[in-house]
């Protein structure tokens, strides 16, 4: 666990321009900082060079970090998402809200047995929701996936897809109720 005390001194002393505090910031926080980067952006080399210039904005603006109204580890990490986003093509955004991508996610951060009484029930839980998320229409589909499989707020998605805010939480509230009641009507569960 990082040393909030410790890494607001050293983001302090960066400010002053002291190279070797820098160093010892990068070498405690980059770790954190990378799977920040990797989460958003889901490839290896897109993820190092959002750290690296997430890196040299921390020193640039190291002198604007006011230590008594921020987390230091949060404003770093802050700086980090915000340039992953910006560094995501709109091609990643396409890519990411493919069914066969959000099926590897799903599969990868939810545990369908443990949550299920049985194997058999996990599976036909993943079957119904690939199917339906198949089902919606790709606007809504990307919206939610990037939404909550991805972390982005509505201003976030907004800015990101090029879409007025209303619209993206238009998507999102019409996906929702199309992925539950698809997922209701698959289950054979009445509302």
């Amino acid at each position: 666990m990082l040393d909030d005390q410790q890494i607001k001194h050293l983001i302090l002393r960066s400010a002053m321009r002291e190279a070797d505090a820098f160093q010892t910031l990068y070498e405690l926080t980059s770790p954190v900082l990378m799977s920040v980067a990797w989460k958003v952006t889901l490839r290896k080399e897109l993820a190092e060079e959002v750290l690296h210039d997430a890196y040299v904005k921390i020193w640039n603006d190291a002198s604007r970090f006011d230590a008594s109204a921020t987390r230091p580890v949060a404003w770093m990490a802050t700086i980090v998402r915000n340039r992953a986003i910006d560094v995501v093509s709109r091609a990643d955004v396409s890519r990411v809200a493919q069914v066969e991508d959000v099926d590897v996610i799903l599969d990868r951060d939810f545990d369908w047995h443990g949550s299920a009484e049985s194997h058999e029930e996990g599976r036909q839980m993943h079957s119904w929701l690939q199917h339906c998320l198949s089902e919606l229409k790709g606007s809504e589909r990307q919206a939610l996936v990037l939404s909550y499989l991805h972390g982005l707020s509505h201003g976030e998605l907004a800015s990101h897809l090029a879409a007025p805010l209303g619209t993206i939480k238009s998507w999102v509230r019409r996906g929702m109720r199309s992925l539950k009641s698809c997922v209701e009507s698959c289950s054979g569960v009445q509302s």
